[in-house]
């Protein structure tokens, strides 16, 4: 009976301290799981993190627990410290943390997969749309109608080439509506659309218009979105005057051998068209829908520059 009351008060110290390091464990676990969190946030970084968290966890855990049984043996008990006696205690803690860990950061991963399911069904939305704005551009009627203008007017000039105009007109719908459904194409396949859409462009402007190509064919198995360049062409175009005393150059190039550059020498208009703003803004969408290399867009005092990566065929 003596022995029950002078262990009796030992019991609810060892249930007080064991509270209070529990807490301590738990938080401490918190804030070492939302600083690895934070510095590998990715859900591709899933790995990385499990493997900085799990370790981190466990020493945090078992050198907690070791310090607070010291702590009660001695400075609450009275008595030393033997290893053998309390090794069990953090080994259990050290298990159920990380019991617990697991659950908290599964359910982590759980919800970065749901949000990175959406952002994927965001992208491909948003892929859709563009698809469709690209064509809905594409078909534009005046682009059309300066074509047939152009058309009506060398027929009389020059037959032969008013037959090569129309196959050309011929080519570049075909294209549109060939690819206007792919996610992207080979530089060879588009390079040939852009040429026959620059013959038309310089049918109608003659030598106001200069196009300069260096691409090499050993890049033509790379690709690229459709309709690219025939959008940074047409941007050019629509921007900067076009007339015999400023003619527009426009050069077509390959850089470092990973990107396609469509430079052009600046000269804006005064007066521009109301633009329905997809141009642009569209390549770059779809480059964030096909991979993490960036569209960079140049602009100078000069002269305008967008470099595209190539990507390669799949």
């Amino acid at each position: 009976m003596g022995k029950l009351k002078t262990t009796y008060p030992h019991y609810w110290v060892g249930v007080a301290f064991s509270i209070f390091y529990t807490a301590i464990c738990w938080n401490c676990a918190i804030e070492i799981m939302c600083f690895f969190r934070r510095k590998y946030a990715g859900y591709y970084q899933t790995k990385t993190r499990i493997l900085h968290n799990v370790p981190s966890v466990i020493f945090m855990v078992f050198f907690v627990n070791i310090v607070v049984a010291y702590a009660i043996d001695v400075y609450v008990l009275g008595c030393p410290f033997v290893w053998a006696e309390r090794w069990r205690v953090p080994l259990v803690a050290t298990v159920f943390s990380v019991a617990l860990c697991a659950l908290y950061e599964g359910f982590y991963i759980y919800q970065q997969l749901q949000a990175s399911m959406l952002e994927a069904q965001k992208f491909q939305t948003e892929h859709i749309k563009s698809q469709f704005e690209v064509l809905k551009n594409q078909i534009d009627p005046h682009f059309l109608f300066n074509s047939l203008n152009t058309l009506a007017t060398v027929i009389t000039e020059n037959p032969t080439i008013a037959v090569n105009f129309a196959e050309k007109l011929s080519q570049v719908y075909r294209y549109i509506l060939q690819n206007k459904d792919k996610e992207v194409v080979e530089l060879a396949t588009e390079m040939a659309f852009v040429r026959s859409y620059i013959f038309l462009l310089q049918t109608r402007f003659e030598q106001n218009l200069v196009v300069n190509f260096e691409v090499g064919e050993s890049h033509y198995s790379q690709c690229i979105p459709p309709l690219s360049l025939q959008i940074l062409v047409e941007n050019a175009i629509k921007h900067n005057i076009v007339s015999s005393d400023k003619p527009l150059q426009i050069d077509i190039f390959i850089d470092n051998a990973t990107t396609i550059v469509v430079r052009n020498n600046l000269q804006p208009k005064r007066n521009i068209k109301t633009s329905n703003k997809i141009g642009l803004e569209n390549i770059i969408k779809r480059y964030q829908y096909l991979t993490e290399r960036a569209v960079e867009v140049l602009p100078t005092a000069q002269e305008f520059k967008v470099s595209l990566p190539l990507l390669a065929n799949v």
